[in-house]
């Protein structure tokens, strides 16, 4: 659920967003972590846009981006690992290293 304390410009970030972050298996438990990256990532957008040309500070561009990370939208790294929906399928890609197939 979208609190109601985001900005106009937040919440445009969490609708453009929102299908990403669920189908990464982002769940209502992390919404409030949700919320916080579209709020950042609504100020850096406003700074990116700003005629003055004044870039972000770094720190948010940081943390914005592990934000992004525990979120499993930055990129194919930060999804490796990440628990599927299917519970009967092992989430370890190296579950059967080391293990021989039987004949």
């Amino acid at each position: 659920m979208m609190p109601d304390y985001l900005t106009p410009e937040a919440q445009d970030v969490w609708q453009e967003e929102i299908g990403r972050v669920m189908s990464a298996g982002v769940t209502e438990i992390d919404s409030s972590l949700f919320a916080r990256y579209c709020a950042l990532e609504a100020l850096i957008r406003k700074a990116f846009s700003d005629p003055a040309g004044e870039p972000p500070p770094a720190a948010y561009l940081t943390t914005q981006r592990q934000m992004a990370e525990l979120l499993g939208i930055a990129g194919r790294k930060s999804r490796v690992g990440k628990a599927g929906n299917d519970p009967t399928k092992n989430a370890n890609p190296f579950a059967r290293n080391g293990s021989r197939a039987r004949a």
